[in-house]
């Protein structure tokens, strides 16, 4: 598994299909957390376990949601902390993680 981390609209999708051509990519996947989470009431820690154990050759491509200004609206904090605490078991389990910004990966794992 890899995953690729950025703010948004800094390259981590492109980059990702640029190293990975033919992976099985999942972009957006803080959206997924978010459906997963907040709409189907999954723990997000066990949603992310159980993810990376049914795809384990996954590309997750995902945005930084923890930075900046914290929401006023208590479900976009909530959303903001699932969405962290899953990633944290998705770079724990990834094989490589990449930090994307302003189109440049940097390898941090």
């Amino acid at each position: 598994m890899k995953l690729y981390i950025g703010g948004a609209y800094q390259g981590q999708a492109e980059l990702a299909a640029l190293e990975n051509p033919g992976g099985e990519i999942y972009p957006d996947f803080h959206e997924t957390i978010r459906e997963a989470v907040l709409t189907q009431g999954q723990e997000p820690r066990e949603f992310a376990r159980r993810f990376c154990d049914r795809h384990p050759q996954a590309v997750v491509v995902a945005n930084e949601v923890g930075a900046g200004v914290v929401p006023v609206e208590a479900s976009e904090r909530a959303f903001r902390e699932a969405a962290g605490r899953a990633l944290c078991i998705v770079a724990q389990e990834a094989e490589q993680v990449v930090r994307c910004v302003c189109g440049i990966g940097v390898r941090i794992k």
